[in-house]
């Protein structure tokens, strides 16, 4: 593992002025879909994937130890795995410690040239893994399923949530199955009939055991605004789906564009981008109360993604194209909530950065791990610790 220390001024409301940056993905592959998760003990997993000049695709985890990210574990998930953005292959861990990493395959479709299968793996130990299962017993190749979420429930078993089949004139069903205490999933059950067709879903289950899952919803006006349903049992029941915000953003076709969510002191909070006339960009806005609590409005800022420290403190990164005469890039940019300090750019100029994840520790260092392309190099994944 390399680094590279870079000059950004961090002093914006981070106390150090520099920040060390480093790669973890090998220089010879292209590294895709950088993405955090906790386990049950608050450790700290980073995943990502590569894909090798033959583009097949490795899938890898590394451990934060306090300090920094170690070494790489390698999950061996099919080598033909999907890696857009929306539906990265993704990793949950259990209560007992066993994981689970789902991620989609293409497969020939004849109602659709979109055609996927779900699948998923499984482990006890990190080290020795299921061969992949597929999440639908149903192989009828006319019905697909995709951009899948797994998250930890309030009972330390996984659920999964992803988009399946058409199940009305529009849009595609949004699903949910469970692990069993053999980490199998179970049967799945449908928890929306219609929703956009390719956004990633987001869920988190917060310190009340409530599991809280949002997507891109279709609705009967065309709006494809944020959907919202909540289980408090674990999967056993679900509330009925809700708009969490009205944006009334009316698109023919799927915007690609999916949620984040964190869990604040004042209730759960959700970002995403919306391309409505006059008001296109993204929004940060409190769940229960509906308020916008800060927003970004131009067309050159996307994929949001939020994190909240042991403090309380919530962070917004997001990747913001910018331009120097006629060349344009796209950076990474941090802001806090709540703070009259300026966004925070964390790439540097002529780099192209994207699809940014975070993190907080225990200790309320901020992680944000980032796919960025340097010149005629490979695509890497960086990532870099911050301090207040």
């Amino acid at each position: 593992m390399k680094n590279i220390v870079f000059f950004t001024l961090a002093t914006l409301f981070f106390t150090k002025g520099f920040a060390q940056e480093f790669v973890v993905s090998d220089s010879k592959n292209q590294g895709f879909n950088p993405s955090f998760t906790k386990t049950k003990n608050g450790e700290i997993l980073l995943s990502f994937v590569e894909k090798d000049t033959a583009k097949k695709v490795r899938f890898y985890y590394c451990k934060f130890d306090g300090k920094a990210l170690g070494p790489k574990n390698y999950v061996p998930i099919a080598d033909s795995a999907a890696t857009h953005a929306e539906g990265m292959p993704r990793m949950a861990v259990k209560n007992d410690g066993s994981m689970i990493v789902t991620f989609e395959i293409k497969k020939f479709n004849p109602a659709s040239r979109f055609g996927s299968d779900l699948c998923y793996v499984y482990s006890q130990d990190g080290i020795q893994w299921s061969k992949p299962i597929f999440v639908n017993k149903d192989r009828n190749p006319a019905k697909s399923s995709s951009f899948s979420r797994p998250v930890r429930l309030a009972d330390g078993e996984i659920g999964v949530i992803w988009l399946d089949e058409k199940l009305t004139g529009k849009g595609r069903s949004v699903k949910f199955a469970k692990t069993t205490p053999g980490n199998i999933l179970g049967e799945p059950v449908v928890i929306d009939d219609q929703a956009c067709e390719c956004c990633r879903i987001d869920a988190i289950t917060d310190t009340k055991g409530t599991s809280h899952i949002f997507y891109r919803d279709l609705y009967p006006d065309g709006s494809r605004d944020m959907g919202y349903i909540f289980t408090d049992d674990s999967g056993k029941t679900f509330s009925k789906s809700r708009n969490a915000y009205p944006d009334k953003w009316k698109i023919d076709g799927c915007p690609h564009a999916g949620p984040s969510a964190t869990e604040t002191p004042f209730g759960i909070c959700i970002s995403w981008f919306t391309g409505k006339d006059d008001a296109t960009g993204i929004k940060i806005v409190n769940v229960r109360s509906g308020k916008v609590l800060k927003s970004v409005i131009k067309p050159t800022v996307k994929a949001p993604q939020l994190t909240t420290n042991q403090k309380g403190e919530t962070y917004w990164i997001y990747t913001s194209v910018k331009n120097i005469d006629d060349e344009y890039f796209s950076t990474i940019a941090l802001q806090k909530l709540n703070s009259d300090k300026s966004e925070l750019t964390l790439s540097k100029d002529f780099e192209i950065c994207n699809y940014p994840a975070i993190i907080t520790t225990s200790d309320n260092k901020v992680i944000v791990a980032y796919e960025r392309t340097v010149k005629n190099n490979n695509q890497e994944i960086v990532y870099t610790i911050l301090q207040e």
